[in-house]
């Protein structure tokens, strides 16, 4: 059920969905280790993304995880539109594009979504992280 959801949520914001593979992704391992080193908070960001190989490209499509709802608008990043593609020392990537937004994010094999309750809701994806990781691994080296 979780999988129709983002499909649904990706669907609706994009032109020729049918295009891409979707993948969930977020910061929760940005936002624990803030936690771990300040004791402060940081907001969990959740994200659908679609990638396609050719021509290499990945939608950023950012939602609400605990209504299971489109945030704000997708963006689209390939070659022509981006600044920086890195690989950081926790394993999440950060990308950014030419006009300034910068996005961090991780893809786990059980992705965790929290709901409105505060309850963790668990996303198999472990075929799907495989192929997104070599994906993104062609992504960095052509950036």
């Amino acid at each position: 059920m979780l999988k129709e959801s983002l499909r649904r949520i990706f669907d609706t914001q994009i032109p020729n969905y049918g295009d891409y593979n979707l993948v969930f992704a977020s910061n929760s391992r940005a936002v624990l280790a803030a936690e771990a080193a300040s004791g402060g908070e940081m907001k969990l960001r959740c994200y659908v993304l679609g990638y396609r190989w050719r021509p290499s490209e990945i939608v950023i499509a950012p939602f609400n995880a605990s209504t299971l709802t489109a945030g704000s608008a997708a963006v689209a990043i390939n070659m022509t539109n981006l600044h920086s593609a890195l690989r950081l020392a926790n394993g999440d990537v950060e990308i950014s594009t030419s006009t300034g937004q910068t996005f961090r994010f991780g893809v786990q094999a059980y992705g965790e979504l929290p709901d409105a309750h505060g309850i963790s809701r668990e996303l198999e994806q472990i075929d799907d992280a495989e192929d997104f990781a070599e994906f993104i691994e062609s992504f960095l080296a052509a950036a």
